[in-house]
């Protein structure tokens, strides 16, 4: 199944783990903890293990996808998105302001293209949204 693998990584950086130190936290194997990483995919035991490990719920291990087909302008299928989330310097800042991770960082989103209009949008990523209720920088509309 699908997991969050962005969160399983930035809460291993939390906890200043490797990812082998991850394994045995965990009671998984080192290749476990690679390819849940990589591809973003587990078993349901290892989503158990990771959520014990990390002391939160099964559920905020959940991949979320985002839909991104078709164009919400010209309804066309082919849509490319980079292939993750980033960090735009110069006004990457001024984009998401208030929603970084940490105080000399840009918050994260991810950019997807249409092919045939150039229609652009951006998606916030899930640590950036986390930041949006408590934030005084935002108003909900």
């Amino acid at each position: 199944m699908k997991v969050n693998a962005e969160l399983v990584l930035k809460l291993r950086n939390q906890n200043s783990w490797t990812q082998e130190e991850l394994a045995i936290a965990c009671g998984l194997n080192l290749k476990t903890i690679q390819r849940i990483e990589k591809k973003a995919s587990a078993s349901l035991q290892s989503k158990k293990a990771l959520a014990s490990v990390f002391n939160i719920n099964i559920q905020d291990l959940d991949y979320e996808e985002v839909q991104m087909k078709p164009c919400s302008e010209c309804k066309s299928d082919r849509i490319y998105q980079y292939k993750k989330h980033t960090e735009i310097g110069g006004f990457g800042g001024e984009l998401l302001p208030g929603l970084a991770s940490g105080m000399f960082s840009l918050a994260k989103f991810l950019p997807v293209i249409c092919l045939d209009c150039g229609h652009i949008r951006f998606f916030a990523s899930k640590e950036a949204r986390d930041k949006l209720e408590g934030s005084d920088d935002w108003t909900q509309i």
